[in-house]
């Protein structure tokens, strides 16, 4: 059966993962109370906001994730790359919770929604849980995840300055001098929110993605002002366009999912033109970085382990580090067979934007630190097991890409590394015999004490 946000806050409470916070709080403290607590977070009593509760901090371990996708902590990759291989096509229905109020004209308020202030060196209060969905007349439904600066009571910013099939939307439209329209769902499942971070083929509907994550098909409802359909379980929807007017908007600064507080960017503005929401909202606060970083890990990794496949290497383990976001670096073990460490590291590459790959053979522990450096100090040699790939795909936050320089919608490029830490071809498997202590299964210490 299909899951909606609220029973995943509910699957949290139940785990004893949810602390539930009753005393007014101020929007403006929000961010701060959660990234000081080690659970997830419901504010019942928001301070000026009385239809309202936010939620947040909901996946900042993994543990949570795991309570997300209804698995083990270690089944993460290898669950998300099994359903998502079994896509359910999303079903329309007449109506949905997300509807329940209908604000248009001049009831369209985005002041009236509690928009967070997260960070200390923020452009402004942000939108950062959002699944936006977009069309285009050749490729069919897109659902992606952009953040959004609150501008003004009818219009925000919108991060659209990496590679993205909703940005080669926009940019059809903008060719053509036409506005994009989009609608922004707040408060969904995140396996919806999953779906929307996978890197999917461009007509590949990223709901169906989500219904095979659920293992049930996503009910959507049409909105009431643009030509698009939403989750019908979303606690609120923005409802509008992106204005033909170009990376011309300055965005930002933003905390971002790479930890670093970013610099001001040109994007695209997002008028709107109605809202609809619960009549009991819970506005959902995807509390940066570490809730997007773990969101951005599993399918990562699922990503990884579907182009090893491809390339017809065997992984046997495989970790997108939160230390790199869960993005940018990937390390993978394998049951090796001549020459794959290298090809291992070329399909790994592949992936995104991730600019660091390891592989190691199956007898390393990847999910230990003094293990993957063992294996990089006695299997590696920096003249034969490093790959070097120039002029990558890369994205913006990453300060060393130096993205300033390219000008308003220019895109960067990045270097990738590869560390092959197999053992190397012509060194037999023998001088690689980790020691044992004598007699260690004959004896314990207690029984001399």
């Amino acid at each position: 059966m299909k899951k909606s946000f609220r029973d995943f806050v509910q699957a949290l409470d139940d785990g004893g993962e949810l602390l539930r916070v009753n005393k007014p709080v101020d929007m403006r403290r929000a961010s701060a109370l959660m990234s000081q607590s080690d659970k997830a977070v419901m504010f019942e009593n928001i301070a000026d906001y009385p239809d309202w509760r936010v939620a947040g901090a909901l996946i900042t371990s993994r543990a949570r994730l795991a309570i997300a996708l209804d698995c083990g902590a270690g089944e993460i990759a290898a669950r998300f790359e099994e359903r998502a291989a079994r896509p359910i096509d999303p079903v329309i229905v007449d109506d949905g919770p997300c509807q329940e109020v209908v604000l248009q004209g001049d009831d369209v308020d985005l002041s009236a929604l509690p928009f967070p202030i997260m960070h200390l060196f923020d452009g402004g209060p942000y939108l950062s849980g959002t699944f936006v969905v977009s069309k285009d007349p050749e490729y069919g439904r897109n659902s992606g995840s952009y953040r959004m600066m609150y501008r003004t009571p009818r219009e925000t910013g919108i991060d659209l300055v990496s590679p993205s099939d909703m940005r080669f939307y926009y940019q059809r439209a903008l060719d053509q001098g036409k506005p994009l329209e989009i609608a922004v769902a707040v408060g969904v499942h995140p396996y919806e929110m999953l779906a929307a971070s996978y890197k999917a083929p461009i007509r590949t509907d990223e709901l169906s993605i989500a219904g095979g994550l659920h293992g049930a098909p996503v009910p959507l409802v049409k909105c009431k002002t643009v030509d698009l359909e939403v989750p019908a379980d979303a606690e609120f929807v923005l409802e509008g366009e992106l204005l033909p007017i170009g990376w011309t908007a300055d965005e930002g600064p933003f905390g971002e999912f790479s930890q670093i507080s970013g610099d001001v960017k040109w994007n695209p503005v997002f008028r709107v033109k109605c809202i609809t929401r619960r009549r009991d909202p819970i506005f959902y606060q995807l509390q940066m970085p570490w809730e997007n970083d773990w969101l951005a890990a599993p399918v990562t990794e699922a990503a990884g382990l579907q182009a090893l496949r491809i390339a017809s290497v065997e992984p046997v383990d495989i970790r997108a580090p939160v230390g790199s976001c869960g993005y940018w670096s990937l390390i993978a073990s394998i049951k090796k067979r001549p020459g794959e460490g290298k090809n291992a590291l070329l399909a790994l590459l592949s992936v995104a934007e991730v600019k660091l790959a390891i592989v190691t053979d199956d007898d390393i522990d990847i999910h230990d630190p003094d293990d993957l450096d063992w294996a990089m100090t006695f299997r590696v040699q920096a003249d034969q097991d490093l790959i070097v790939v120039s002029g990558a795909r890369a994205k913006h936050i990453d300060p060393s890409v130096k993205s300033w320089e390219l000008g308003k919608g220019g895109l960067p490029t990045t270097a990738k590394l590869g560390i092959d830490a197999t053992i190397p071809e012509g060194v037999p498997k023998q001088l690689y015999r980790r020691i044992r202590t004598y007699a260690a299964d004959d004896v314990r210490l207690e029984d001399f004490l």
